[in-house]
């Protein structure tokens, strides 16, 4: 099946440009014109892209980027922008999208896609094989010596929350004392939380026929 890609852009003539470059190149489109309808469609239809440009109204493709990364932290993101911008590039590259400049008339716009979709496909799998469970109230942990707060949890993963940003190892240990579990997890994305300040990690939880993901499991169901 073609992959499917969310397209967003408030300027109805290079909308329907876009989309239909995109269509000849046989992918499967949804186009939208504004931040809130894009915002439904992320929950409905899963995209396997983002494609958004940097003006959206009240809003940007960048407050786009930020919700998909951490809802759907291995949805791949291209922000789009009709003139180089340093500050907003580097904004992008933040928030793990890539940033293209005039992608109507950019080389580069179509291989990104191609290299974008291509690398959802490979990672999707994971990231839907298990169910998240949020976590209510404040369950606290520890990455190393760093104090944290457990967002959510499934069997495969959970959402750590900092209180600072910090630098992530690719891999470390989880510990839960409350629970009296350790888990060796790897480092899938990080982000700053628009709206707490906090600095979020998702992970990726190894070693799951271990006797320790075991507990794990134990920890998730009872949580």
């Amino acid at each position: 099946m073609p992959a499917l890609i969310l397209l967003v852009a408030t300027d109805t003539k290079v909308l329907r440009r876009t989309e239909a470059h995109l269509s000849e190149a046989g992918y499967l489109v949804a186009a939208v014109t504004s931040f809130q309808r894009a915002k439904a469609l992320l929950d409905s239809v899963r995209p396997d892209l983002l494609i958004a440009d940097v003006r959206l109204e009240a809003y940007n493709g960048l407050h786009l980027a930020v919700r998909s990364r951490i809802d759907y932290p291995l949805l791949p993101v291209i922000i789009t922008h009709p003139s180089p911008d340093p500050v907003l590039e580097s904004d992008a590259a933040r928030y793990g999208a890539s940033f293209i400049v005039k992608p109507l008339e950019n080389p580069e716009f179509m291989r990104c896609i191609k290299a974008a979709v291509e690398q959802h496909s490979r990672l999707r799998p994971a990231i839907r094989r298990w169910p998240r469970k949020q976590v209510a109230g404040f369950l606290e942990a520890e990455l190393a010596t760093a104090p944290a707060r457990i967002y959510d949890v499934s069997y495969g993963g959970l959402r750590l929350a900092f209180g600072e940003e910090r630098t992530i190892p690719d891999v470390f240990e989880v510990t839960v004392p409350h629970a009296g579990v350790k888990v060796t997890a790897r480092s899938i994305w990080t982000c700053l939380s628009p709206t707490t300040d906090e600095f979020l990690c998702g992970a990726e939880v190894l070693e799951t026929d271990t006797p320790e993901s075991t507990g794990w499991r134990d920890f998730v169901d009872g949580t």
